[in-house]
């Protein structure tokens, strides 16, 4: 396949060797089976004998974008199979994962089997306890490997929970000799939301994911479910044609904002809508006034957050304000990785007295799950993967963490180069239409698969709208969306610009 040699550079300097399978529209079959994933097979025997029995079958998501479709992928294939699953999402209060008050409040409603999924592969305690109490657990998770729960569990950090749940459900319809037609149409149907988690949770998007997201966003634009409708309307640039950024910052949020601002069943309630376009309407005008609500939220406290930082920024940072809300404590911590391009966890108060929560996320190169596991004696618990953690911690323990934080990340950050660079230098008389659909054949982009970043060299800022700038150079032009980048007309020099499918970002400025 022929590509233009900036975005030839571009690949080779990722490692891509085998282009043409790269850009390759994938099918269905371009996908791993998912029996090669451990413990599929038994987990699906298990899960086909309850449905054949009619045992009592419950589904624990988690209340992010991953939990939640991951959840809904499953209910629907059970649903598909002839079972009745109760679904149970966890407010944010209740706290990450499988705990031992939720496994009790299963036994008291009357559970045989209960699948976990975006959670539960270190609930080693919670496990072993609803085994004691007469149920049977499976896991479906792909966060790092701490302390193993040991029970069925289907594991990889290939994909994300959805992304894995997605596969979960294609092994049960293989195993429950579905037509070939038929297991085509649950595909067709769950990938789109394991395209949205796979962008929204900071998984890499690479092989089996990469192939996965792409099929999913293929299919989004396709589907005649009212909620996905809906949603695209409201969070897409087109909603014909929705690529990464417009889940990324448009899809994703939205169903976030449930889980941080209230309950994350209202953006549940999104995908039960069905063919039912009145449901889906409410149900999106409720996760976009949520949104709304969200974006004050973290812009007033970002602000306040900001001032007591200080000009100081060590090379790992943790903040803790008695006056943030754990539901936004992630969304402020990439807020400061953007700002201080350093490893960042924001810490807030936990429901329970004397503990305090938080979200940490990282710059490229720095593991924070690496970073802290030999901190764990400072910590009551945390998990995650390399990219994005939480954890809890003792409010009194909060000082020694920061510093030891802060000197444990310290060499890393050092190897690793935290500005932004140009991977290859573009004229702006190459740029047109072919261009822009040639960046696409890149699509999705996200974490493991970031948007090409070009060096324009002795250009010039024309004019400045609100945020947007237009750039020329010699007789050609682009607009491009301004990211915390000052710029003035007649600004001129060097620009670092991101090409994030659609929409090209100005990320940097050299004068000349």
């Amino acid at each position: 396949m022929f590509l233009c040699q900036p975005l030839l550079e571009i690949l080779a300097g990722r490692g891509i060797e085998d282009i043409d399978a790269f850009l390759k529209a994938p099918s269905w079959n371009n996908l791993p089976d998912p029996f090669s994933i451990p413990s599929m097979e038994k987990a699906a025997a298990r899960v086909l004998c309850a449905v054949r029995r009619s045992e009592r079958i419950s589904v624990f998501g988690d209340y992010d974008c991953d939990g939640i479709l991951g959840a809904h992928i499953l209910r629907s294939v059970l649903n598909s199979l002839g079972a009745a699953p109760r679904t149970y999402l966890p407010h944010r209060d209740e706290g990450y994962g499988l705990s031992s008050a939720t496994v009790h409040r299963f036994s008291c409603t009357g559970t045989d089997l209960l699948i976990t999924v975006d959670n539960g592969i270190n609930a080693r305690a919670a496990v072993r306890l609803a085994q004691r109490l007469g149920f049977d657990v499976v896991v479906i998770d792909h966060h790092r490997i701490q302390e193993q729960a040991e029970t069925t569990a289907v594991w990889s950090d290939a994909f994300c929970g959805a992304g894995l749940a997605a596969m979960f459900a294609w092994a049960l319809a293989l195993k429950a000799g579905w037509s070939d037609t038929k297991v085509e149409r649950l595909l067709s149907g769950c990938s789109p939301y394991a395209a949205i988690a796979s962008i929204a949770d900071c998984v890499p998007l690479l092989r089996a994911t990469r192939t996965l997201a792409r099929l999913g966003l293929a299919e989004l634009s396709r589907s005649r479910h009212k909620g996905l409708q809906e949603l695209l309307k409201s969070a897409c640039t087109d909603p014909s044609q929705p690529d990464s950024r417009d889940v990324a910052f448009g899809v994703a949020p939205r169903i976030n904002a449930a889980g941080r601002m209230a309950h994350p069943v209202e953006a549940l309630a999104v995908f039960e809508a069905g063919l039912d376009e009145e449901a889906a309407r409410q149900s999106v005008d409720r996760l976009n006034q949520l949104n709304v609500e969200r974006r004050h939220t973290v812009k007033v406290h970002f602000e306040e957050l900001v001032d007591s930082i200080g000009t100081n920024t060590p090379a790992g940072l943790v903040v803790y304000r008695e006056t943030s809300p754990k539901g936004i404590a992630g969304l402020l911590a990439s807020k400061c990785v953007e700002r201080y391009s350093v490893p960042s966890i924001v810490l807030a108060p936990s429901t329970i007295p004397g503990q305090v929560v938080g979200s940490g996320r990282s710059v490229p190169g720095v593991d924070l799950v690496k970073i802290l596991e030999p901190l764990k004696e400072l910590l009551l618990r945390f998990g995650g993967h390399a990219q994005a953690v939480g954890l809890t911690m003792a409010v009194g323990r909060i000082d020694e963490f920061r510093e030891t934080f802060a000197r444990s990340v310290e060499p890393m950050v050092r190897a690793s180069s935290q500005r932004i660079q140009a991977e290859a230098e573009l004229s702006l008389r190459s740029v047109c239409r072919h261009f822009f659909d040639q960046v696409l054949l890149l699509e999705p982009f996200g974490e493991g698969n970031r948007p090409p970043r070009f060096l324009i060299r002795m250009a010039e800022v024309v004019s400045v709208r609100n945020r947007w700038v237009r750039i020329r150079q010699g007789r050609s032009s682009i607009e491009a969306l301004c990211w915390d980048v000052p710029v003035t007309e007649h600004m001129k020099g060097d620009f670092l610009v991101e090409f994030y499918g659609k929409t090209r970002i100005l990320r940097g400025f050299t004068p000349r």
